[in-house]
Formats: structure tokens, C-alpha cells, sequence
């Protein structure tokens, strides 16, 4: 895989409040160890600067521009201070933007990142990932990896689970398998992990086999299909030199295993793919990374097979 030569930190306001997020803590770990140009970025709007409700003084005073200065130098600092302690190549950015993930896009399509890193917020009490409209669109939409940073994640073992289905037509036919194999060992790699790669073969429930098959026996087929599994993840990584105790296949539904699996290993780092089915809107995260993105207490790395064109959007002007 090629080296990582820039990664994409999306921040909030609470960066610039000078309340650390787990985004920028991944992207300096991740731009330090890969020697990657690191770039801060803000996107952000708030209608109340259109109000007003603000009272004419201050209204007149707090435009967008004047938040955009506010942000830049913040990132300035931010950036001025990484630079000089971890002896990083930084820049930053700010934009305003009445939809934060077009502001996002704009700047992926600009500058075309290797990685892009945001924070989520997972609430263990619940044990669900709080989502919110950005970030799903950028699961579903965002053309290069994405790797979505938890606050409860603090990467203590740097074990990083690889989720690949060779079974899968779609992922077979557009290469999504090695590509996910490939970041995941890359990663693994430059960050000093150790890389496991996890598949998960569910089989057709038993009634419905004696219903397709009647008389046929139900635990020669589950043999046959374990069979099959294995020879096409054989095939698949037989490239990559991975040793045997790091391939792991589990007979169970997929997202049950999954996160059976990333506790089991205090995993890191969850890499799985998103599939396209030829169009952005029929672009889907799979039925397995449905259900576990939300239950997952680690950081997850979403990767597409191919690039996806970024839709152009109309920045709304910030200055004038």
C-alpha cells in the first residue's frame, strides 16, 4: 500500500473551546508514526448570526468572517503547537458552511486526503454510538478512508481486527477485501499492531435447509460451506504472508461475532468496507456495519472500494 501522505482532522467547536478530541489525538498518533503531512479543519454555521434576535450591536459585530478569524487563529495555535512538540508538518483550515458536511466534502474533493479522521461519541451506558446527520453522510459518501475516532477508545493494545467476506460478490468484484486487508496491514505496520483478520459464515437456519433440501443432511452441508469459506479466504490472502493464529473464522451472524470478537481482542481499530452497487445513492454500509457501528466501543475505518465523486456543492460565501 502506498504511504499515507496526508490525513484530513475534522474538529468541532470544542477543539477550539480547548476541550481535546479523540480525532486530533489519533491524527497526530497516525501522522507521527507514518511521517504524513497532518491538516486541521473546521466547518461550521449558526443561524443565529441571520437572526435578530442577537440585538443589532452585536449582530453587526459577530458576522461569519468574524468567526472564520477566530477559528483560523485557534487552529493556527493548535497547529504552531504540534508542530514545534511533535515535529509534525501542520496546516489548517476553517470554513463556513450552512451544511457542515458540505463544508467537509468541498475540502475532501480540494485537497484529497489519504485519511480522514472525525470524532464520534459513543455513550456506554446506552452502549450506542450517538450519530448524527454529518456523519452519516459521510459513512455512506466519503471517498476516501474514513476512520470514525470514539472518546472511550484510547488504542492501549493497537490490535486491529480486518473484516473481509470473500463470499460476497460485490466485495470479490471490486477488490474491496484486499484493499481493507491492505490499509489494515498497512496501519498495523507503521503503528506497531498486530493485525487480525476476522470472517464470519452464517449458515441458512436449519428449518428453512429442510425445507429447500428435505432428506439432505443439514451438518454435511454446514461442512461443505465452512469448506468453501475457507478456500476463498485462503485464496484471498495468500498474498499477504498473514500467519494462521491471526485468521479467524467464526460461525455465527456476522455482527454478533464482530463485536464478540473486538472485545474478546480489546481491539483498536475495526476495519470494515462499505459496498456500491454502482450509483452514490445505492452506496450501502452493509448489514454487518449497520448493526455494529453503533455498538462498537473502538475506532472504526470505513473504506469503498473505488472513488466516489464528490458532489459539487455552492459554498456559501463567507466574506462580502
Amino acid at each position: 500500500m502506498a504511504k499515507r501522505q496526508r490525513v484530513l482532522v475534522v474538529l468541532s467547536q470544542n477543539e477550539l473551546d480547548s476541550q481535546p478530541e479523540p480525532a486530533l489525538d489519533r491524527g497526530v498518533f497516525i501522522a507521527r508514526e507514518t511521517n504524513a503531512m497532518l491538516e486541521l479543519f473546521i466547518s461550521e454555521y449558526h443561524p443565529s448570526f441571520y437572526t435578530p434576535l442577537l440585538g443589532k450591536t452585536l449582530h453587526n459585530e459577530w458576522k461569519p468572517e468574524t468567526y472564520i478569524r477566530f477559528a483560523l487563529s485557534r487552529l493556527q495555535e493548535i497547529s504552531e503547537t504540534l508542530a514545534s512538540r511533535e515535529q509534525l508538518r501542520v496546516s489548517s483550515d476553517a470554513a463556513w458552511n450552512r451544511h457542515q458536511y458540505d463544508g467537509i466534502m468541498q475540502k475532501v474533493s480540494s485537497i484529497k486526503p489519504d485519511l480522514m479522521i472525525k470524532t464520534i461519541h459513543h455513550d456506554s451506558r446506552l452502549n450506542r454510538t450517538l450519530f448524527n446527520y454529518t456523519d452519516w453522510h459521510l459513512i455512506r459518501t466519503c471517498p476516501c478512508p474514513l476512520m470514525l475516532a470514539k472518546d472511550e477508545n484510547t488504542w492501549t493494545t493497537r490490535a486491529i481486527v480486518a473484516c473481509v467476506d470473500p463470499s460476497h460478490i460485490h466485495g470479490r468484484e471490486e477488490g474491496l477485501d484486499n484493499l481493507i486487508i491492505e490499509i489494515a496491514q498497512w496501519l498495523a505496520y507503521r503503528l506497531r499492531g498486530e493485525l487480525h483478520i476476522f470472517h464470519a459464515i452464517e449458515f441458512m437456519p436449519e428449518p428453512m435447509f429442510r425445507l429447500w433440501q428435505p432428506g439432505a443432511s443439514y451438518n454435511n452441508y454446514k461442512q461443505e460451506a465452512r469448506e468453501e469459506h475457507e478456500t476463498l479466504l485462503n485464496e484471498l490472502l495468500r498474498p499477504y504472508g498473514i500467519g494462521s493464529r491471526r485468521i479467524h473464522i467464526v460461525e455465527s451472524k456476522p455482527a454478533d461475532a464482530l463485536l464478540s470478537f473486538a472485545k474478546k481482542m480489546n481491539a483498536s481499530l475495526v476495519v470494515m468496507g462499505a459496498v456500491s452497487k454502482g450509483t452514490l445513492e445505492n452506496l450501502f454500509i452493509g448489514n454487518t456495519a449497520e448493526k455494529v457501528l453503533d455498538a462498537l466501543s473502538c475506532d472504526i475505518l470505513i473504506v469503498k472500494p473505488n472513488p466516489i465523486e464528490v458532489r459539487e456543492t455552492v459554498a456559501e460565501p463567507v466574506f462580502g
